[in-house]
């Protein structure tokens, strides 16, 4: 088995830039998680981490946007924000394995953008800071355009990561899938630090139980309701089709009001 770590965890860039804001049992409940999932990254010996993430105009704007793009580059920098907390680094990225999935996808019926040069920002660069501390494991990322309609339905990317994780399972290379982002937040809009406890709790419970139906049903409206920040879980949703009959479990839920987020975590039973 190639795949043989996954996982998915939120980005909220408080983590890092104002940890001391969340309440310390919320902190603490988080950190812990996190230090879960890292032990899952090196235990599992994984030699390159395919990174299901958010652009958040760190590379695109509105004068040319793709549903996809996937990253070629040798090394990516990041993170762009000086705020953030996390220390300028350059992530080793694996062309090699980038070109075999975009080939991969292209025969799967999926036509990638693709870039050799981007950089990351704190829908990246936090994850990392967490999972792989060193910035020494290969990284290749995968961006969804979770910002400017029309964005990606929720039923092309279940069949988008049902068809990463096909490819991934015929690379001779030890791979982990992370998908980053959500869950329910309004960054900066009119709801900002409103969280939608409801539709969290009712999509982490579809994501532990592989429920891909009610997942893939998923409309543009249903995730903007629940803050113009939730459509990152696009990217937990191609995840959810790349682990398909795989179970998980939640390690954590937190509404972290000081960040205007809530915060979970997901894992994927590990490979043997």
């Amino acid at each position: 088995m190639t795949i043989v770590y996954a996982c998915a965890g939120s980005h909220a860039p408080g983590m890092r830039a104002w940890p001391d804001k969340a309440p310390e049992a919320q902190f603490s409940n988080i950190v812990a998680s996190w230090d879960v999932l890292r032990d899952g990254i090196r235990e599992s010996k994984v030699d390159a981490l395919i990174v299901l993430t958010s652009e958040h105009w760190a590379n695109f704007f509105l004068d040319h946007i793709s549903p996809f793009t996937i990253g070629l580059a040798e090394t990516f920098d990041g993170p762009v924000e000086p705020w953030l907390g996390v220390a300028k680094a350059k992530v080793p990225g694996s062309p090699a394995i980038a070109e075999a999935l975009l080939k991969g996808c292209a025969d799967e019926g999926f036509d990638l953008s693709f870039c050799h040069e981007m950089k990351f920002d704190h829908g990246t660069m936090v994850p990392l800071s967490f999972l792989t501390p060193e910035m020494n494991v290969p990284v290749i990322p995968l961006f969804f355009n979770t910002l400017a309609p029309p964005r990606p339905s929720a039923s092309r990317c279940v069949a988008l990561g049902r068809a990463v994780g096909r490819v991934a399972q015929a690379l001779p290379e030890r791979v982990a899938i992370i998908a980053t982002g959500g869950l329910s937040h309004d960054p900066g809009e009119r709801n900002h630090g409103v969280i939608d406890e409801q539709f969290d709790a009712k999509f982490i419970e579809a994501m532990t139980t592989n429920n891909l139906k009610q997942l893939a049903s998923y409309v543009d409206q249903d995730l903007m309701a629940a803050g113009g920040g939730t459509p990152e879980l696009l990217a937990w949703l191609a995840l959810a089709g790349a682990m398909e009959g795989k179970s998980a479990r939640s390690l954590c839920y937190e509404p972290v009001k000081a960040w205007a987020t809530g915060i979970g975590m997901v894992e994927y039973e590990r490979a043997n």
